[in-house]
């Protein structure tokens, strides 16, 4: 079948959302669909460093995935795209002017569409009333869904119909441990991943690093490794350094996959601070390179992470530096959450996520054929094929 994903953000932009719908299109290509990616993202990199990914990657097998990069929807290429779609994917953050775009006219055209957003939207404000609005105006063809429980209680309350979780996959075993971590006496060592960025809570969770030191003791040989860039760095950097915790604090910028891996066999928590995070791909990622995770119980972690089996889960801020503490100070418990990880499979492997996805993709068709006719501003097209792996595929 014909996929097309429209984003607004892909790589060289490296975040949750960019490489998950990186790693859904070519899982897709890889057993046979034709798959596009339609993105105002421009190929050169937004603050021209290296990131360490290539542009456009292959994983492992994958078939061909076409991006295609315009400043908006509006010309006969991207409208021939959308219109020629047996399903448009959108990808929506708080602001998604592109996707929103391609959303109204693959609605109007009668292209089914699946509209996957991915961010908590705000319980009341101007953002969220701009969202009711800005569904409205798309009618109701179009498909809803969001990638965990927490994400989907609050679009439940903004879109009309129901709202579907189609969550973000992995493949478990690129981040499964190679072999036993070194033997060498070493601190304990937490570790947290992502964009230094207000909504990721990084300067709240220096303060609860600080807290965790307190509470283990200046005794306990404890090391932090905070990944990422972002506009908080030099406010990071001088919390770190005017609390005293340069010498145990690390923050190496951002490290490819490979690099994390690696990072992730030689350290033995992870700590995920966000509160208001739909997902949490990071977090996904160290629970399958066996890293206990600690993350707040509101998150979208707590879909894949159960308080005492896969990590801990707290209530706020002192809950969250009083687990990681006890994580630290505790080798039997850690040892046994990390053998969990290790040993256990997650149920967010890339196969069970892809026969989500199809089925949803299954229902948009439906969704759309059953729109009053009203809603569209031109006849609908044929049926689209059916939304099902080829045959022979596992």
């Amino acid at each position: 079948m014909r996929v097309v994903h429209v984003t607004d953000t892909y790589a060289p932009v490296l975040g949750g959302k960019e490489l998950h719908v990186r790693d859904l299109a070519h899982e897709q290509a890889a057993l046979g669909h034709e798959v596009v990616v339609l993105t105002a993202t421009e190929e050169e990199p937004v603050d021209h460093r290296a990131s360490g990914e290539p542009a456009v990657p292959a994983p492992g097998g994958a078939g061909t995935v076409r991006v295609v990069r315009l400043p908006d929807t509006r010309s006969p290429l991207a409208r021939g795209l959308l219109a020629g779609a047996d399903v448009v994917h959108a990808h929506l953050s708080v602001v998604s002017p592109f996707a929103w775009s391609a959303v109204r006219a693959a609605a109007a055209a009668g292209v089914p569409v699946l509209a996957m957003v991915h961010v908590v939207l705000p319980a009341a404000g101007v953002v969220r009333a701009a969202w009711r609005g800005a569904v409205a105006a798309v009618g109701p063809a179009v498909t809803w869904g969001t990638v965990s429980r927490v994400a989907a209680q609050a679009l439940r309350t903004v879109v009309p119909g129901p709202v579907h979780v189609l969550p973000n996959g992995i493949d478990p075993g690129a981040w499964a441990p190679s072999g036993p971590s070194s033997v060498a006496p070493r601190p304990v060592t937490v570790v947290a991943s992502g964009r230094l960025a207000p909504r990721k809570r990084v300067l709240a969770l220096v303060a609860v690093l600080d807290e965790v030191r307190r509470l283990v003791g200046p005794d306990v040989p404890l090391r932090a490794v905070v990944v990422g860039e972002g506009p908080l760095r030099p406010l990071v950097e001088w919390q770190v350094r005017g609390r005293g915790m340069a010498r145990w604090v690390e923050l190496p910028g951002r490290l490819t996959r490979p690099q994390l891996r690696e990072l992730y066999a030689q350290a033995d928590v992870f700590v995920a601070p966000a509160r208001v995070e739909s997902f949490g791909l990071a977090a996904l990622e160290a629970r399958c390179a066996g890293l206990p995770v600690v993350a707040h119980a509101v998150a979208g972690v707590s879909d894949f992470v159960t308080d005492g089996v896969e990590g801990r889960l707290a209530a706020d801020d002192a809950g969250l530096a009083a687990a990681v503490a006890d994580l630290v100070t505790d080798d039997v418990q850690r040892a046994r959450i990390a053998a969990h990880n290790r040993d256990v499979p997650t149920a967010l492997g890339w196969a069970g996520v892809l026969d989500r996805c199809f089925a949803l993709y299954a229902v948009a068709g439906t969704t759309a054929r059953r729109a009053p006719v009203r809603a569209r501003r031109v006849p609908a097209r044929r049926s689209p094929a059916r939304a099902v792996r080829p045959a022979g595929t596992v």
